[in-house]
């Protein structure tokens, strides 16, 4: 026999209640927003594992991508025939490979945004060795006699110092998404012109302070640091974090970003340096932007932008799908 609070029993013996439909019960009632633990572990472990991997092969397979584009308008060779040649094999491994590994990385943001959330805390060693030029050239010292120049010239160019905050700015935004997966009208359009704008700022501060940085160390030996440069590193990098955070509120801010990078990039590669104005090379925030583009950092940068977009609209829809359940459940 049931107890009924009708017949004396209280509001709180109706708990106890053996024939109500589980759906009906007061756990089913309260939304769940984030993943399990076990999808937690897997997915930080997979990406504090693929991550630093996939940007050594994509700074691997891009120096000899940067070799051709600054050498375009001194050889006589098309984009096809390096991609055939002695290199293409290299190029199509190293850029090819690290993209897909970095976009699986994204794609785990079904999940969990565990594994991206982890990836942020990459961006922040990679942000502070950007920071403190005279220890990237101590790591690079200890490191060259075992790990190929190619990658390790990596750190020089910047690949981690943008790709792993923005990884972890989208893992915030897939958090917050997943919690309010409804952003206002207002906040979507807005986000169209304040994220990419966002992202712009954030990549000039970064590649200001982290190209001035490295050359002053390289051309004074000093391992001192210098305040301006420490501080566009670091602010540009936690303006990225945030730029790409805010994507949950304009879930398709990142796309203009990510088309006007796979203009640039593909332009870097099919036309000479004798196109780019010659503000940009007078500029060291303009010349890393470029070296980042020859190897491939746009690429990879417009790949995860991509993903992330369509990452995001699952969980989006995902959640809409919970909360309309557990609302239905709750009346």
């Amino acid at each position: 026999m049931s107890i009924d609070p009708r017949d004396g029993g209280g509001p709180e013996r109706a708990e106890v209640r053996h024939d109500t439909p589980p759906e009906r019960s007061p756990a089913a009632v309260l939304p769940r927003h984030g993943s399990g633990l076990v999808a937690r572990i897997l997915t930080v472990v997979y990406a504090l594992v693929v991550t630093p991997i996939a940007t050594g092969l994509l700074a691997y397979g891009g120096s000899a991508l940067g070799n051709y584009a600054m050498s375009r308008g001194y050889i006589d060779a098309s984009l096809a025939q390096l991609l055939t040649g002695t290199a293409g094999a290299r190029v199509i491994i190293g850029v090819g490979l690290g993209i897909l590994l970095l976009a699986s990385v994204v794609a785990t943001g079904v999940v969990s945004s565990a594994g991206l959330l982890a990836v942020g805390g990459l961006g922040l060693i990679s942000a502070v060795i950007s920071a403190v030029p005279g220890l990237a050239l101590q790591i690079y010292q200890q490191l060259s006699p075992t790990v190929p120049t190619e990658v390790l010239q990596g750190i020089s160019y910047g690949l981690p110092l943008v790709l792993h905050p923005l990884l972890g700015g989208l893992g915030l935004a897939l958090v917050i998404a997943r919690r309010r997966p409804a952003p206002h009208l207002v906040s979507s359009l807005l986000g169209l012109l304040l994220v990419p704008a966002g992202l712009l700022i954030a990549a000039l501060m970064l590649f200001q302070g982290h190209a001035a940085g490295l050359n002053v160390a390289l051309m004074t030996f000093s391992t001192h640091i210098h305040p301006l440069n420490a501080v566009l590193v670091v602010l540009g990098a936690l303006l990225l974090y945030l730029a790409a955070a805010a994507s949950r509120w304009s879930p398709y801010a990142l796309v203009i970003p990510a088309i006007v990078l796979l203009l640039a990039s593909v332009g870097s590669l099919l036309f000479t340096i004798d196109l780019i104005p010659p503000a940009v090379w007078n500029s060291q925030a303009g010349q890393a932007a470029m070296t980042l583009l020859f190897v491939g950092g746009g690429f990879a940068a417009a790949a995860v932008m991509l993903v992330h977009t369509a990452v995001l609209a699952i969980v989006r829809a995902r959640s809409r799908r919970r909360l309309r359940v557990s609302a239905g459940t709750a009346a």
